[in-house]
């Protein structure tokens, strides 16, 4: 049985035992956790076989695109249930990923294959805007999961987490909702903040653009860009990400007091010294060569 007909049984049996439960949302991080541990796909699923499964089913599941970002190393979406309730999907990881997030969606996700260490955090938010919150960031489990093992997902603070990939490859096997509302779904830094990632499609494009000209490594003009950028009514997040995107492509991090001090002027919110710590943070993954970032 391929990876698809066996994704199929798994999200059509989940979705006949959800929808005897009314489709509480609440209930379905349990289903979907029980679901994965009856049908073991750890045991049915070799991610080496999937590149033949793909050349003997050219249709496949419409493939998410989730704003540009990419979450898996790649990522292939198995299972969509006919009524868009959820989908199934399976990760592929060949490096650490650093992130610290909680989710605007609920579900299950299970190790199939090497070993991560599971990091569950608590946020003490204490002020900031909507999209760049501020608070105290506390590490309260640590664990190692191994292939088989199994853990529920729940939209919001209930679960804030990162999953550090230890072995090559690490893979993941996950059955989650859609974004349900209310929830956007935040990625947490060490230094106390916590930021929302919401674009609407002309911030997008203009951050898109502003990556262009750094990749031409046309600094001067990204930097008048990212000027123009925190002077106007954009979101506290697109002002953010201008100056996070510019740090990553040029590393000059002799700018951060700059940046900081410019973000700050804008976003008064926040706190100088959280912009600043957060960009410290980064160059220090950077010079330690564990840069890799990526969200749900």
């Amino acid at each position: 049985m391929n990876v698809f007909s066996f994704s199929k049984k798994i999200g059509d049996t989940l979705h006949h035992l959800w929808e005897r439960e009314h489709f509480d949302i609440d209930i379905f991080p349990s289903l979907a956790c029980q679901a994965i541990t009856n049908f073991n796909p750890s045991q049915e699923i070799n991610i080496f076989d999937i590149p033949y499964d793909l050349l003997n089913r050219p249709e496949i599941p419409h493939q998410r695109i989730n704003k540009g970002s990419s979450f898996g190393q790649p990522p292939l979406t198995l299972y969509v249930s006919e009524d868009k309730r959820f989908f199934i999907e399976i990760y592929l990881w060949s490096s650490i990923d650093m992130t610290i997030h909680d989710h605007p969606f609920s579900g299950a996700f299970a190790i199939i294959e090497g070993v991560c260490r599971h990091d569950i955090y608590f946020f003490d938010k204490t002020g900031g805007s909507r999209q760049l919150q501020t608070g105290v960031l506390t590490l309260k489990e640590s664990e190692v999961l191994s292939q088989g093992d199994c853990r529920k997902i729940y939209n919001g603070d209930r679960l804030i987490h990162r999953n550090l990939h230890l072995s090559k490859p690490t893979v993941t096997f996950i059955i989650r909702t859609f974004k349900e509302p209310g929830f956007t779904g935040l990625i947490f830094e060490e230094s106390g903040l916590a930021v929302a990632p919401d674009l609407n499609q002309a911030e997008s494009k203009y951050l898109d653009y502003l990556e262009g000209i750094l990749q031409l490594h046309k600094n001067d003009t990204a930097y008048r860009m990212i000027q123009s950028l925190v002077k106007s009514d954009s979101s506290d997040y697109a002002k953010y990400r201008s100056a996070e995107i510019y740090l990553e492509h040029t590393c000059h991090y002799h700018e951060i007091d700059l940046l900081s001090g410019m973000l700050n002027v804008s976003i008064p919110d926040v706190p100088l010294d959280i912009f600043r710590n957060t960009f410290l943070l980064h160059k220090s993954r950077y010079l330690n060569g564990n840069g890799q970032y990526s969200s749900y």
